[in-house]
């Protein structure tokens, strides 16, 4: 079970009004935090989750309040399916109900007045928006790094990019410029968030013939993959995210030390090839700061503008 869904919700109710102020007195005293009107959760459990499940949290919350027909859509159908985000999660929930005339917009929710494509699976008895929808939708929303992480997930996940463009090109023109851009710059070979970020802020500098993946096979058999390569300047181009050291699922019981000893003899390997000029390597603060990446670019010979 998800945490989010084994958090006891504590509500207010009008015909005990004496409950009601018991549960106001905790949250004064710092043991609740109200996550709406009415509706509490113990304090330590709230302060151990991340902000996905937060949301999730905020979206049992409002159950109550929606209408027969209201599907979770955009962040709050994003939620559901883990949906990798770079920004904050929005402390507001959305829901779409296709007979509203108009939006209607209350305190920590949004209805939407819509339609979507539906998965089929509901969350505390409210249907959810599918993956190819969410993303689509939310990458018409978002900055054009968040699309593409968006979009390279769901490919990773199954879903074919001719079924995420025919999507795109029912919900109508907007944002319909930024959809296509980042349909161009993703590619299911982007192996994570940093890899689909990186691949962003390369094309955002113009950094031409990307070529994700590569692998460059030895004479014994050892094939060393890297994340960019490019073949005209004969640079390696590698996200160091720290999950590769610290992931449990990607350290494979393996000991964070043997990782980076075998990640040095790796680069060694690519160094001592012929058609490899050098091995170019940025980090997080690359991506957050995209002057600090045009800087490295620069100073390594990577053509950029």
């Amino acid at each position: 079970m998800h945490p989010a869904n084994a958090i006891r919700l504590l509500r207010t109710n009008d015909l005990d009004r004496a409950a009601a102020r018991h549960l106001q007195r905790r949250r004064v005293a710092d043991e609740l935090v109200r996550v709406r009107h009415g509706v509490y959760v113990d304090r330590a459990e709230w302060n151990a989750l991340d902000g996905r499940s937060r949301h999730l949290v905020r979206m049992r919350a409002v159950v109550p309040l929606l209408r027969p027909g209201a599907v979770f859509a955009l962040e709050s159908a994003a939620a559901l399916h883990g949906l990798p985000r770079l920004d904050p999660w929005t402390d507001r929930v959305r829901v779409l109900v296709p007979s509203l005339a108009h939006d209607v917009h209350r305190v920590g929710l949004t209805v939407h007045a819509g339609t979507t494509g539906t998965s089929g699976k509901h969350f505390w008895g409210i249907e959810y928006a599918s993956l190819a929808s969410t993303v689509v939708e939310t990458a018409r929303r978002g900055s054009l790094s968040a699309a593409v992480v968006a979009i390279d997930h769901a490919l990773r996940s199954g879903v074919h990019l001719d079924e995420l463009r025919e999507i795109g090109a029912r919900t109508g023109p907007w944002g319909s410029v930024r959809l296509e851009h980042a349909f161009e710059i993703a590619d299911v070979r982007h192996e994570s968030v940093g890899e689909s970020f990186f691949a962003v802020r390369a094309v955002e500098l113009g950094c031409p013939d990307l070529e994700p993946q590569h692998e460059f096979v030895s004479s014994d058999g050892t094939v060393d993959r890297v994340d960019f390569w490019l073949p005209r300047e004969g640079l390696v181009l590698e996200f160091d995210g720290r999950q590769k050291y610290e992931d449990p699922e990607m350290l494979a019981g393996r000991d964070p030390r043997d990782v980076l000893w075998a990640e040095k003899r790796r680069e060694d390997r690519l160094r001592s090839r012929p058609e490899v000029r050098g091995v170019v390597r940025a980090d997080w603060s690359h991506l957050v700061d995209p002057e600090r990446l045009r800087a490295l670019f620069r100073a390594r010979g990577v053509p950029c503008r």
